[in-house]
C-alpha cells in the first residue's frame, strides 16, 4: 500500500472468533432462544453481528435484519414494519410472527441492532418471536444504555446468552493496522495508535482514515510512520461526538479538562469541576480513575477524544482551563519532578505570567524528556525574563541536543560571566562538545574553569578520535575522583565512554564497574537526570557487543526496548531499537536485525545530532548482505554513502566490516576479506583489539582464516576473552579444514550467541565429512548447522551452505548464479561485473544445466535450500 492509500472501509475481524462462534453454534441448539451482544459504542457489534448473519446465510438459515433508532423508536413497530408481508397496517405483529412462525426449513434468524432503541411494542415482538416460534434472535445492546425490560429479559431468563464484547488487546490492534494499511508499523506509532484507541475499532479506523488524509500517517522505508499530530477531520469528530453522546454539561466541563492535560490527580479536577462530576463520568464509562503512587489519577476512557475536544473548544474556554489547572497546580505540594514542568507549562498555554525559576526548571525537565520544542520555548521565555547565564546555558544545551551547534555557540555566555561553579562547569562541557561536532562554530578562548568537567566529554571525543587507551586513562581518573569533584553529568560522560573503551579492549570487568559508577549517579540524581539511567544502560549495551558477549547484550537490550516503547518517545526507542537491530545482526538473527535497524532510521530522521545514521545504515548493509540480498544491500550502502559521516575514527572500523559483507552479497570474496582486514588493521591502530577480532573472525567467514589466524591467536593470549579464544579456534580450524575442530567451534560460538557464526562452522564440517564419506558425523554437523540457521532465520551466508548443488559450479558461475538469484536482471549483473551480457547468459546457461534448474526462482530456491 502506497502512501497515499486508504484502509478499505472493512477492516479484518480480529479478536472476535469466541464471540462469533458462539453466536453461530447456538443457532444450531434449539434450546438457545437467541444472543444478546453487549459492548460499549464503536467495539465492534454491529460488525460481529453483520458476519454472523453472512456464516448462518450461508449454512441456509432465511436471516432478516433490523435497526433501532431514536426515530423509528417513536413509532408502535417502527424498526419492525418492513418486515411484515403486504396486507392490513393492523395486522402487522400477527404477520410477522405467522412469518417467521411458519414451520418447515432451516431455523429462521432475526438480527436487530441497537435494541436498546426499540419502542415497546418493537420489543415485545422480538421477545415473542425468540420464546414463541423457531426464530433464532440476536441482538445488540449499547453497555450502559436501558434496553426495554423485554429484551433485558431474554438473557436474565436464560433464554439467550449474553456475550460481553470489549476493547482489542495490543496484539490484535497491532494485527488489525497491519492487515488494514498492508503493511508494518513502527513500535512508535503501534503503541500510538493502541494508546489513542484503547481498543475500540471504530476509533481506531477513524484515527487511521483521519491520520491518512491529514499526511501524518505515511510510509517511511516500507514502514507506516505516524508523525506530528493527527488532524481533527469533521467525520473523526462526529464520530466521537456520537460516541460520547454527552448532555451533561458539567460532565463535558470534566471531559475538557482532561481533553487539556491527562493523566491529572482527582483532587486537581474535582478542584475545577466538582466531585459530583467527575463521578457521574466515571459512572457513563468515558473518564477512568487508577491509583499512581499516591496518587488517584484521572484520565479519558478513550484519549483520542481529547483531540476532538479541544478542536471544537471555544478558545477563551481553552484558556480558561489552562488558568485554573496553573492556579491549582500551583498549590499543589511538587513532589515530583515533572512537577515543575507541568507548572511552566499551564502557566504558558494560559497566558500567564511565570517566575524565572519556574520557566529555568520547566526547560530543563522539558528538556531531559526530550521534549526539545517546549524546552526552546521556555528557555527563551527565561532569557526574555532575565534568566540570565543560566538561561543562556539552558537554551544552548537544549540546540547542542538537537544538533544545531552553530546557534548553541552564539548563546553560550562568556568564560567570565559564569562566575560559580556549576555554570563553569556545563559551559566547559558544552564548549567541549560544540568544539568537537562542528569546529567552525566552536568558541575562541580555549578551556575556560571546568576543565574537569571537560576532561569528562573529552574522554568520548579520544575515543572516537580512536585514542583507546587514553579514553580509558582519562575516564578512569576522573571517576577515581572523590565525590562532588565532578558534576553529575560529567560522570555520566566519563562512565559511558570508559564502558565503550572497555568493551573494545574485552575488559568486562571495567564494563561493569563503569557500568555501576553511572548507574549509581544516574539513580541519585534521577530527578534531575532522568535520562541518565537509560543512557548508561545503552552504552552498556554497546560496550557488551563490542566484548563479544551477545547474549548479556541481547537480555539487556530486549529489557531495555520494552521500557523505551513505553515512555513513547521516539528518540529514545529509536536508539534502543537501533542497539535491538545491532545485536540481532551480531548473533545473524537477519530479519530481526534488518526490521529493528529499518524502524531505528525511521524513528531517528531528523533527530541525530551524534550522525549514528550512518553506523545504524551500515549494519542494515550487513543484515541483508547477511540474508543474501544484493539489491537490499546495495540499496542501503547507496544510502549510507549519501549520510552524514561522524566525526572521528573509531567507527570506520565497524563500518567498513559492513562494506565487506556488501562485497559477500555480491559474491566477491576476495574483496570482502580485503575490506574486512582492513577493517582489523584500522582497529588495531585505534587500539580496539576487540573490534579487531571481530574484523578479522569476518574475514575469516569470507574465506581468508589464513590471513587471520595467526593475529587471531595472538589476541587469544594478549586479550584472552571467550570470544577471542572462540574466533582463534574457528581460524585455526577453517585454516586447517579440521571438520571436527569445525563442529566444536560450531558449538562454541553459538553458547557465546554468534549463532550464525557457529552456524556456517557446523555447515562446514557438514561440507568436509560428506566428502570424507563420514556419513554419520555429517549428519549430525548437519543437525546442529539447521538448528543454528532456524534461529537465524533467513541468513545465507557462502559458508552457511548446505546445499552441496552449487559445490559443481566454478567460481565466475557461482558468483553470477547468486547474484541472478538475489533479483538482479542480467544486465545489472553485467554492469556490475564488467562483463557483457552474452558472457552473463553464456554462464548462467551452463549453471542451469548443473543445477537441473530453469528459472529464476528455481534457481533461487536451490541456492537457498537448507537441504543437502
Amino acid at each position: 500500500m502506497g502512501p497515499d492509500a486508504r484502509p478499505t472501509r472493512s477492516w479484518p475481524l480480529v479478536g472476535r472468533a469466541a464471540a462469533l462462534g458462539v453466536i453461530t453454534e447456538s443457532a444450531a441448539q434449539p434450546d438457545v432462544e437467541g444472543v444478546v451482544v453487549v459492548g460499549p459504542p464503536g467495539v465492534g457489534r454491529t460488525r460481529l453481528v453483520k458476519e454472523a448473519a453472512t456464516r448462518l446465510t450461508a449454512e441456509g438459515h432465511p436471516v432478516a435484519s433490523a435497526t433501532g433508532t431514536r426515530a423509528a423508536g417513536t413509532i408502535p413497530l417502527g424498526a419492525l414494519l418492513h418486515l411484515a408481508p403486504p396486507g392490513d397496517a393492523l395486522g402487522t405483529f400477527a404477520r410477522i410472527v405467522a412469518r417467521f412462525g411458519a414451520p418447515g426449513g432451516r431455523r429462521p434468524v432475526l438480527v436487530v441492532d441497537d435494541a436498546h432503541l426499540l419502542d415497546s411494542a418493537s420489543a415485545a415482538l422480538v421477545f415473542q418471536l425468540a420464546v414463541h416460534t423457531r426464530t433464532f434472535v440476536v441482538l445488540t445492546v449499547r453497555q450502559g444504555q436501558t434496553a426495554p425490560d423485554v429484551v433485558t429479559a431474554l438473557w436474565k431468563e436464560g433464554a439467550a446468552r449474553r456475550v460481553e464484547l470489549g476493547p482489542l488487546g495490543d496484539d490484535e490492534v497491532d494485527t488489525v493496522l497491519e492487515r488494514g494499511l498492508g503493511g508494518p508499523l513502527d513500535a512508535v506509532t503501534r503503541r500510538s495508535l493502541r494508546r489513542l484507541s484503547a481498543g475500540n475499532p471504530l476509533v481506531l479506523y477513524e484515527l487511521v482514515q483521519s491520520a491518512l488524509e491529514g499526511g501524518s500517517l505515511r510510509t517511511v522505508d516500507g514502514l507506516w510512520h505516524l508523525e506530528g499530530n493527527l488532524r481533527v477531520t469533521g467525520r473523526l469528530g462526529d464520530l466521537v461526538e456520537a460516541q460520547m453522546d454527552v448532555d451533561d454539561a458539567a460532565v463535558l466541563s470534566v471531559l475538557e479538562v482532561l481533553a487539556c492535560k491527562e493523566p491529572l490527580s482527582q483532587p486537581v479536577v474535582e478542584s475545577i469541576t466538582g466531585h459530583a462530576a467527575v463521578v457521574e463520568a466515571e459512572r457513563r464509562g468515558l473518564v477512568l480513575l487508577e491509583r499512581s503512587g499516591q496518587r488517584i489519577q484521572t484520565r479519558l476512557a478513550i484519549p483520542a477524544y481529547a483531540g476532538v475536544i479541544r478542536a471544537r473548544m471555544p478558545r477563551a474556554r481553552h484558556r480558561a482551563i489552562w488558568e485554573s489547572l496553573a492556579e491549582s497546580l500551583a498549590k499543589t505540594p511538587r513532589r515530583r519532578a515533572d512537577d515543575a514542568l507541568e507548572l511552566a507549562v499551564s502557566r504558558q498555554r494560559a497566558g500567564l505570567g511565570s517566575s524565572v525559576g519556574e520557566l529555568l526548571a520547566g526547560a530543563r525537565q522539558a528538556a531531559e524528556h526530550l521534549e526539545f520544542d517546549m524546552a526552546e520555548r521556555l528557555a527563551m521565555a527565561t532569557r526574555e525574563a532575565g534568566g540570565g547565564v543560566d538561561a543562556d546555558l539552558t537554551l544552548a544545551e537544549v540546540l547542542a541536543w538537537q544538533g544545531r551547534y552553530e546557534a548553541a555557540a552564539g548563546i553560550l555566555p562568556e568564560p567570565e560571566d559564569c562566575a560559580d561553579e556549576e555554570s563553569s562547569d556545563r559551559r566547559a562541557m558544552l564548549q567541549e562538545r560544540i568544539d568537537y561536532w562542528h569546529r567552525e562554530a566552536a568558541p575562541a578562548g580555549g578551556h575556560p574553569p571546568g576543565e574537569r568537567a571537560a576532561e569528562a566529554v573529552s574522554t568520548w571525543i579520544v575515543l572516537l578520535e580512536g585514542d583507546v587507551a587514553r579514553s580509558i586513562a582519562v575516564g578512569g581518573a576522573l571517576l577515581a575522583l572523590p565525590e562532588p569533584e565532578l558534576p553529575p553529568r560529567a560522570v555520566t560522560w566519563a562512565a559511558t565512554a570508559v564502558m565503550v573503551a572497555a568493551g573494545l579492549t574485552g575488559d568486562r570487568r571495567l564494563v561493569d564497574q563503569a557500568a555501576a559508577t553511572g548507574l549509581h549517579v544516574a539513580v541519585e540524581y534521577r530527578n534531575t537526570l532522568p535520562r541518565a539511567q537509560a543512557q548508561v544502560r545503552t552504552v552498556r549495551c554497546v560496550a557488551l557487543v563490542l566484548a563479544g558477549a551477545l547474549l548479556d547484550a541481547a537480555a539487556a537490550v530486549e529489557a531495555g526496548y520494552q521500557e523505551a516503547v513505553r515512555t513513547q518517545l521516539p528518540q529514545t526507542v529509536g536508539v534502543w531499537t537501533g542497539l535491538r537491530g545491532i545485536v540481532a545482526k551480531a548473533q545473524g538473527r537477519v530479519t530481526l536485525a534488518q526490521q529493528a535497524l529499518r524502524e531505528s532510521i525511521v524513528l531517528l530522521e531528523g533527530h541525530d545530532p551524534l550522525r549514528l545514521q550512518r553506523l545504524y545504515l551500515s549494519e542494515l548493509v550487513g543484515a541483508h548482505a547477511m540474508a543474501g540480498d544484493t539489491a537490499g544491500a546495495d540499496h542501503w550502502l547507496a544510502r549510507m554513502e549519501e549520510t552524514p559521516a561522524p566525526p572521528g575514527a573509531l567507527v570506520d572500523p565497524w563500518i567498513n566490516r559492513n562494506r565487506a559483507w556488501a562485497a559477500v552479497a555480491a559474491s566477491d570474496l576476495p574483496l570482502a576479506a580485503e575490506r574486512a582486514l582492513t577493517a582489523a588493521k584500522e582497529a588495531r591502530r585505534a587500539g580496539a583489539p576487540l573490534l579487531e577480532a571481530h574484523a578479522l573472525a569476518d574475514a575469516c567467514r569470507m574465506g581468508a582464516a589464513g590471513a587471520a589466524r595467526d593475529r587471531l591467536a595472538e589476541l587469544s593470549v594478549s586479550t584472552p576473552t571467550p570470544v577471542t579464544r572462540a574466533f582463534a579456534a574457528m581460524a585455526a580450524a577453517h585454516t586447517a579444514e579440521d571438520p571436527d575442530l569445525l563442529l566444536e567451534s560450531a558449538g562454541t560460538l553459538a553458547r557465546l550467541g554468534h549463532t550464525l557464526a557457529g552456524a556456517e562452522c557446523a555447515a562446514t564440517s557438514y561440507r568436509l565429512l560428506v566428502a570424507a564419506g563420514r556419513r554419520t558425523a555429517a549428519t549430525s554437523a548437519q543437525t546442529l548447522a539447521r538448528e543454528l540457521l532456524t534461529d537465524c532465520g533467513g541468513a545465507r551466508t557462502p559458508q552457511s551452505d548446505l546445499s552441496g548443488g552449487d559445490s559443481t559450479l566454478t567460481p565466475r558461475e557461482l558468483q553470477i548464479a547468486k547474484l541472478v538469484a538475489s533479483g538482479l536482471s542480467g544486465r545489472a549483473v553485467a554492469d556490475r561485473l564488467d562483463l557483457s551480457l552474452r558472457t552473463v547468459n553464456n554462464h548462467l546457461g551452463r549453471v542451469y544445466t548443473k543445477l537441473g534448474v530453469s528459472g529464476r526462482q528455481a534457481l533461487a530456491q536451490v541456492l537457498g535450500s537448507a537441504d543437502p
